[in-house]
């Protein structure tokens, strides 16, 4: 198709054989059903000859069609616009310097500023303006609180002298039985406690009773000698030794001793105020759920709980007694102040 066409397709504009060709196949493609038959017939090569020579004259008409508006474009394409008129340069204008006698004179000299001279100086600087000086911020005094002087604690030492060394008020049967049966033990002091220990297991009913009578009739005798001796001591100083003393308890608490000091009794000392549970639990013991019960410690554990259960109205009546209670404590141990100073030496 391209050879019975190219004649008249050149006449009329230079493309090479790749543009036209290309050319070509866009009219193809435009041709609408004849695009998709010419497809089909180039598949197999015994039909393609035959449908581009009943379809010649159309396929011609569409190529040239199409090869007249590329012509076009590329025309238009390869116009180009009239080139602008250049102005004329504008001509120089030659000036002519005439040459003048001032010109060869010459300038006189400027003279100098006459700068006096000091002597013994040089020449003064330019001087600097003084750089402004910062403002110091006030600075806020802190004023140190005086520490108050902290109390020295008493030691141990000191503390057991304090506490002070009453006689005994009291004695058990076992403690008079193993006075007597120590001596006649050897060895070290946990051998011979053993010892004693098994000895008066072994003691009957009817033995035991006698040293349970004995004891009865010395601790008598051990409690009287015991108000005696505190009727003779300052209350005040029997007061700092109850201190004391419990000081010592919490010490020997912290080092693991069982062994505890005992609170002097002196009726002349005023007796701290009781807390509103006491009060109620002095009450409660009389209560049959609490009588039935075998030990003191389960006692004062159901106590405990039936004063949690207890309703607020409830216990207004015990926290108006221990209010009451800390009144006369208080001025108890404001006229015993006033009565009783301690010594020099306690």
């Amino acid at each position: 198709m391209l050879a019975v066409g190219r004649g008249r397709l050149t006449a009329n504009g230079s493309f090479s054989l790749p543009k036209l060709t290309a050319i070509v196949a866009r009219a193809i493609a435009r041709s609408g059903p004849l695009s998709s038959g010419i497809v089909n017939a180039a598949a197999n090569p015994a039909t393609f000859a035959p449908f581009v020579k009943a379809n010649l004259p159309v396929l011609t008409n569409l190529v040239v069609r199409e090869y007249a508006t590329a012509v076009k474009k590329k025309a238009t394409a390869t116009k180009k616009k009239p080139a602008a008129k250049k102005k004329p340069a504008a001509k120089k204008k030659t000036t002519t310097t005439k040459k003048t006698t001032t010109a060869t004179k010459k300038k006189p000299a400027v003279k100098r500023r006459a700068v006096a001279k000091k002597t013994g100086t040089r020449r003064a600087a330019t001087k600097k303006k003084p750089a402004a000086k910062k403002k110091k911020k006030p600075v806020k005094k802190v004023v140190k609180k005086k520490k108050k002087p902290v109390e020295k604690k008493d030691g141990i030492q000191t503390l057991r002298k304090k506490a002070l060394k009453p006689p005994g008020k009291n004695v058990t049967s076992y403690a008079l039985f193993y006075s007597e049966v120590y001596k006649t033990f050897t060895g070290p002091a946990s051998v011979r406690a053993k010892a004693a220990g098994a000895q008066w297991k072994a003691l009957s009913d009817a033995e035991k009773q006698v040293y349970t009578d004995r004891s009865k009739i010395e601790a008598a005798k051990m409690r009287a000698a015991y108000d005696t001796w505190v009727a003779k001591q300052n209350p005040a100083d029997l007061m700092a030794a109850n201190k004391a003393r419990s000081r010592v308890n919490s010490y020997r608490e912290k080092k693991g001793i069982k062994a505890r000091m005992l609170k002097i009794d002196d009726d002349r000392v005023p007796k701290r105020p009781m807390t509103a549970y006491i009060f109620f639990c002095k009450e409660a013991v009389n209560k049959p759920e609490l009588v039935s019960l075998p030990t003191a410690t389960e006692r004062i554990k159901k106590a405990g709980g039936l004063w949690k259960t207890l309703a607020e109205s409830d216990k207004k009546k015990y926290i108006d007694l221990a209010a009451r209670d800390k009144v006369r404590y208080e001025n108890e141990k404001a006229e015993f102040e006033k009565k009783y100073k301690p010594s020099a030496t306690a």
